[in-house]
């Protein structure tokens, strides 16, 4: 007799690129309004008085709400389909994006911005991260690198068509023309098609000896699982058991702080380090921005070619986004420069968007994915929402962006040196005790 054992078949191409294609749009009509914050807002926060720390708290919170509802998302995406999933996602941000033309007060963009957008992107970045998934596997880096390239490419010109709707039909109608974009999001949710035939069947023989009542009282006894096994399985807080599992989520979540606040903040630091205009700084970003598509194209597809692995090159994007800062913090008279060093930063932020989504999918199986995805969002979350005020309070009390740019490198050279430690103290220490067993056995 013989029992069924499930196995998910990635079909690595065929509808998969029309999945791609479809995030590539949803990325491109929803990810406009926080990216270029700075220059929609920058001039009523000098008038409200908000200083560094409100601003990057505001922006954080944003980020911090769409992390940790990863966790909370992953048991949904188990009962539900990620098209299902992703429509309340796209839906909600839509909606706070709407709200947020007519708001008029920093709390009130906190509840639009932050709060319901963030809820929103917790929701939709987890079902669309789990549809590429579903449909690659060996060509998982190159469609991840497709996908996010281009979610960039809407992004270039975003920069110089907001400063030119600012100056003609003024901010909250600037927004409102966002608004009609992100709503393109929605016909795009609906063709993340589910897999039909997700999972092959594999019939195993089953022991001898054992009789149908035997097998059929084991499977009931299996079947009556307590309400906390339940909840072990749905969480699956087994991978908070496994060190390089939690080290790759420590990591990834605290550079992925540090290395964000740089991000929304760039367009303030230009203004007010670089003592930049509007339109200079819209020049500036579109600059970034390219150098955004080339590290989320290009770097890529070499390391897939090299077979370098994920790990390896996400800390060397993130040594390089450190040179960048550096020369931002010390060349920024010179607005040439400038525009080097956040072309090369944004040659970084390319490539770590690109690797940071598949270090953890090459870690653990499919099923234990969206938990995993979770927990990484989480950790992320709160990563994000305590270091994010913290280096904006660097701004306010020292009264320069330099040194939070500089304390910025210095966690992502710590992230760095995390994973050096665990490679020598455990993987090359296991590797040696492995070659020494080997040994004593052959001799």
């Amino acid at each position: 007799m013989t029992d069924k054992k499930s196995e998910y078949f990635h079909p690595d191409g065929g509808y998969g690129w029309v999945i791609v294609t479809a995030i590539i749009f949803i990325n491109v009509s929803l990810l406009i309004l926080v990216p270029n914050f700075g220059l929609i807002f920058e001039d009523e926060f000098k008038e409200m008085g908000i200083n560094a720390a409100q601003k990057s708290f505001l922006l954080h919170l944003n980020s911090a709400i769409f992390c940790v509802f990863g966790l909370f998302v992953s048991p949904f995406l188990k009962k539900f389909s990620f098209r299902q999933v992703g429509i309340v996602g796209a839906t909600l941000m839509c909606s706070g994006i709407f709200f947020a033309s007519f708001a008029h007060s920093y709390e009130a963009l906190i509840l639009c911005i932050s709060i319901c957008m963030g809820i929103g992107q917790g929701i939709l970045m987890p079902a669309t991260y789990l549809a590429t998934n579903t449909y690659f596997k060996k060509k998982l880096t190159v469609a991840v690198s497709i996908s996010v390239t281009g979610a960039s490419i809407g992004q270039i010109f975003m920069p110089k068509i907001i400063v030119l709707l600012l100056e003609n039909i003024g901010r909250a109608y600037t927004i409102l023309v966002l608004f009609g974009i992100s709503l393109t999001s929605l016909p795009c949710c609906l063709l993340m098609k589910p897999l039909e035939k997700p999972i092959i069947e594999n019939m195993l023989p089953r022991a001898e000896g054992k009789t149908d009542s035997v097998y059929n009282e084991t499977t009931v006894k299996k079947q009556e699982e307590t309400l906390a096994k339940k909840l072990m399985d749905l969480f699956d807080v087994e991978l908070l058991k496994q060190r390089s599992f939690m080290t790759i989520v420590v990591v990834l979540g605290l550079s992925f702080a540090a290395e964000l606040n740089v991000v929304l903040m760039m367009q303030f630091i230009l203004a007010k380090l670089a003592m930049l205009n509007k339109q200079d700084i819209a020049t500036t970003i579109m600059f970034q921005y390219i150098g955004d598509i080339l590290g989320r194209l290009a770097i890529p597809l070499i390391s897939h070619c090299l077979k370098v692995p994920p790990k390896v090159c996400y800390s060397l994007a993130l040594i390089f986004a450190c040179f960048a800062r550096t020369g931002l913090a010390v060349l920024y008279t010179s607005y040439y420069s400038v525009i080097f060093f956040c072309f090369c930063f944004g040659l970084s932020k390319g490539a770590r968007a690109v690797f940071q989504s598949v270090i953890i999918p090459k870690f653990v199986t499919f099923n234990k994915l969206p938990v995993a995805t979770g927990i990484n969002m989480l950790f992320t979350g709160v990563a994000t929402l305590i270091l994010g005020p913290a280096l904006g309070g660097v701004h306010d009390l020292s009264g320069s962006y330099v040194y939070s740019l500089h304390t910025t490198s210095i966690i992502s050279m710590i992230c760095i040196l995390i994973w050096l430690l665990e490679w020598f103290f455990f993987t090359l220490r296991a590797k040696r005790e492995q070659n020494m067993d080997e040994t004593v056995e052959i001799s």
